[in-house]
């Protein structure tokens, strides 16, 4: 062991000393203080609102409201759901009208307001060509929609929402365009936004639910704030749903059902494919009241209810009975010469023949069994009858007004063609031997369905057909 007693060893360095820190009046043995007894407790990272319940009488929250009544409630997503060409479209660029213009559309208020129709689907012409129509019926100025009406031609960039893979990893996030729609949202504060439709807009597997679901979210960010909008979004169904046969009215994971707030489904009637019916599916925020709404093509193309053509009433005002309504139709075939068949199975029954004619009472009758059964009805009333004609060298029947039924409504049956007077020979014999005598005044008409049905059915054109007496009618 080295002895360093007696050694004068140098001072340090002044680089040293500077390295030494200054522990000015510190006590080795000095005490730590304690840690107090209460410490704050940590904050979580992330929480959710509590929900006040106890002020729910006194400060009640307000009530949903609907830009158009009971069905699409403003700061949700509402899903209407139709085949490819039913007319969903259609129906929702009728309800951007009527919400701008602040009308009943098909029986229901809308809230006035601005609307946004994003259009993923159809251009430009397409859409101006359904719009002309729905101005001209419902008697609107262009030039005043426009104030109020904007229509968004996405059709070159419709994704509002794209799934994308990363290392297999799939997640979703919205587009450029997604973020533009909002930015115009936030510019107009609509009372709605329609987007036409989700397999545009969803670049994603519409079976998947985690992407569904983050689809409906994002479009759910749409519709924030004091005003929120309603969104409205159009999406095809599965084919099994048309007709009403069982199937869901919407295609793909049930997260479309689920995640949105109201549905709706418009499909064709399963009796008449001609015939639409608007259902209320779901209805998250209170009981669904809007009842099934049964709609008609009209003569501009757009859908609207199916009821009785505004024209005969009763001395009292009321429409007429739908029985009226059928005779006066009947009367009208019967005067040009047109078969109505009574055999259901016919090319030209009653059904067929009828329910393209605008004053049919489609109200009363939505099926061909409900027709078939009130005429019979109305044969048993002796308001009908079946007569004949000859068709191709075959007898055939056809229904055909009697007189008790002209009386009902209020005109006068068909009479007889006076018979002509039998010509005379050369020295004023008479010639009706000749001639085979006068002819009969024919009981019914021959023919088919008008001048070309006649031409189909190998059957001459008469004049129209007499009413035939009932079974207690005439001597």
């Amino acid at each position: 062991m080295v002895d360093f007693a007696g050694v004068d060893l140098d001072p340090p360095p002044a680089w040293v000393e500077e390295q030494i820190p200054d522990f000015g009046d510190f006590e080795p043995h000095q005490e730590i203080p304690a840690a107090p007894d209460e410490l704050p407790e940590p904050q979580p990272a992330f929480d959710f609102p509590r929900v006040s319940v106890a002020d729910i009488y006194d400060n009640p929250s307000p009530q949903p409201a609907f830009v158009w009544t009971g069905r699409i409630p403003r700061g949700h997503v509402t899903l209407l759901g139709a085949h490819g060409g039913a007319g969903k479209s259609m129906l929702a660029l009728q309800l951007a009208v009527a919400t701008c213009l602040g009308r009943d559309f098909l029986g229901d208020a809308t809230e006035r307001g601005r609307v946004v129709f994003f259009s993923g689907e159809d251009g430009a012409p397409v859409i101006r060509n359904r719009l002309a129509s729905i101005a001209g019926a419902e008697h609107a100025n262009p030039r005043h929609l426009a104030d109020s009406l904007v229509i968004l031609d996405a059709t070159n960039e419709p994704a509002l929402y794209r799934e994308i893979s990363t290392f297999t990893i799939k997640t979703g996030e919205p587009t450029p365009g997604f973020h533009r729609l909002a930015e115009i949202v936030s510019e107009i504060q609509p009372a709605i936004v329609i987007i036409d439709n989700a397999s545009d807009t969803f670049e994603g597997s519409e079976n998947d639910r985690a992407s569904v679901r983050g689809f409906m979210r994002q479009l759910r960010q749409l519709a924030t704030g004091d005003d929120a909008p309603a969104i409205l979004l159009l999406a095809h169904i599965q084919k099994q749903a048309v007709g009403n046969r069982g199937a869901e009215s919407y295609s793909g994971s049930t997260a479309w059902h689920n995640s949105a707030r109201s549905r709706l489904a418009l499909t064709p009637d399963k009796d008449d494919p001609a015939r639409l019916i608007l259902t209320h599916e779901k209805l998250n925020l209170g009981p669904r009241t809007a009842k099934p709404l049964h709609l008609v093509r009209g003569d501009r193309g757009q859908l609207e209810l199916d009821q009785p053509a505004p024209g005969v009433c009763t001395p009292d005002g009321t429409p007429e009975p739908p029985e009226d309504a059928l005779l006066r139709l009947l009367a009208e075939f019967n005067a040009r010469g047109e078969h109505v068949s009574p055999e259901t199975s016919a090319r030209n029954n009653a059904w067929q023949k009828f329910r393209a004619e605008s004053h049919f009472p489609k109200h009363a009758f939505r099926t061909g069994a409900d027709l078939f059964s009130a005429l019979r009805q109305m044969e048993r009333d002796r308001l009908i009858a079946k007569g004949d004609y000859t068709a191709n060298r075959k007898t055939r029947a056809n229904w055909i007004v009697t007189v008790n039924g002209y009386e009902r409504i209020g005109q006068s049956a068909p009479t007889a063609p006076t018979a002509p007077t039998a010509p005379t020979s050369g020295d004023g014999a008479p010639d009706a031997e000749q001639e085979g005598g006068a002819p009969t005044a024919p009981t019914y008409c021959a023919g088919g369905m008008g001048e070309s049905g006649a031409q189909n059915d190998g059957a001459e054109l008469h004049p129209a057909p007499l009413a035939v007496a009932g079974p207690d009618e005439g001597d």
